[in-house]
């Protein structure tokens, strides 16, 4: 019997332990609970998310706007490209009849025009693959961008109401009792943020960074007094904005938050793996700035060929036929 009680005990004990612990249990805990991190780190953390944010809206701007550019550069080398090309190939449909005791020459021709024909073609493959880049980066990044920046403004306006919770709010007076103090401003973030806060600053804004947080979510908890005065404005504002824009990525614990304790969950994948899955379409901005070479290499190739199919053309004997074509070559 004696035994039965004892195990009775032992096993409420337990299930009253994994209730206390349910909160976050499955996350990455920022908590001030024993054995875990002080919830001064979750300036650190949450800030890493927000400047995670920042990063992928600069390399998502960069390149869509590096995309665009590159094919309008590409664009405008190609249609002169292929304009020359097919000037060229008009004259020597022309001209083939009078030349019928200069081959030679006519045989250069024909190389020459084979020539810009292949350089051409090689210019209108990159091109093809531009233009495939171009319509997925404008499909998916715009929108993209636009929900990067709601993210970032949420979870930015979530740090700072945290930092200010740490006790960095500067008062006038030592005591600081709502109501009766008058606030001069906010401290600057002192907090020195470990390497284990921002799995982000290592690995980059990739899926790899994301699954670094236990069970792709972020927890922050704090189980002690916060200031009245601050918690039932930022319930009426979270409810309004990072619980509005993040939606069941965000998880609020509205009961508890606006009196006596912080509870908040940041689902990281569900922010981060559509975003970091939009920004990823097309083709990177390195590579673009290889190809754009690449094109322009072939342009300067293609100068040279045609250049050469022009001097031959412009013999006193050809001069007459090539006006006749009414050519602007």
């Amino acid at each position: 019997m004696k035994v039965e009680i004892v195990e009775l005990v032992v096993l409420l004990f337990s299930v009253t332990c994994v209730d206390a612990w349910l909160q976050g249990a499955d996350c990455t805990r920022v908590a001030d609970h024993k054995e875990h991190a002080p919830v001064t780190e979750a300036v650190c953390y949450l800030r890493c998310l927000s400047d995670a944010l920042n990063k992928l809206y600069s390399e998502g701007e960069k390149k869509l706007l590096v995309t665009e550019e590159v094919y309008a550069n590409a664009s405008l080398i190609l249609d002169d490209m292929e304009g020359r090309a097919g000037e060229s190939s008009t004259y020597l449909s022309v001209i083939r009849g009078v030349m019928e005791e200069q081959t030679d020459r006519l045989e250069k021709l024909i190389s020459y025009g084979n020539k810009m024909g292949n350089l051409v073609a090689k210019a209108g493959g990159l091109f093809a693959a531009l233009e495939d880049s171009l319509k997925e980066v404008r499909k998916e990044i715009p929108g993209a961008l636009i929900k990067t920046n709601k993210y970032y403004t949420s979870v930015a306006e979530i740090v700072r109401t945290v930092w200010e919770d740490v006790g960095e709010i500067l008062w006038k007076e030592t005591e600081a009792k709502c109501g009766s103090q008058k606030v001069e401003g906010v401290g600057e973030i002192q907090t020195e943020c470990g390497a284990h806060t921002c799995p982000f600053a290592d690995n980059g804004v990739a899926a790899s960074a994301v699954d670094k947080y236990k069970g792709h979510c972020l927890y922050v908890g704090r189980n002690s007094y916060l200031r009245h005065c601050f918690n039932l404005p930022r319930g009426r504002l979270y409810r309004h904005g990072p619980v509005n824009t993040l939606g069941d990525a965000l998880e609020w614990e509205e009961n508890w938050s606006d009196y006596m304790n912080f509870e908040l969950t940041v689902k990281v994948q569900k922010i981060f793996g559509p975003l970091i899955a939009s920004f990823d379409v097309g083709i990177a901005p390195s590579t673009l700035a290889e190809m754009i070479n690449n094109i322009t290499s072939l342009q300067s190739r293609f100068n040279e060929v045609h250049s050469n199919f022009t001097s031959i053309l412009f013999t006193t004997k050809l001069k007459t036929e090539v006006y006749n074509t009414d050519s602007t070559i």
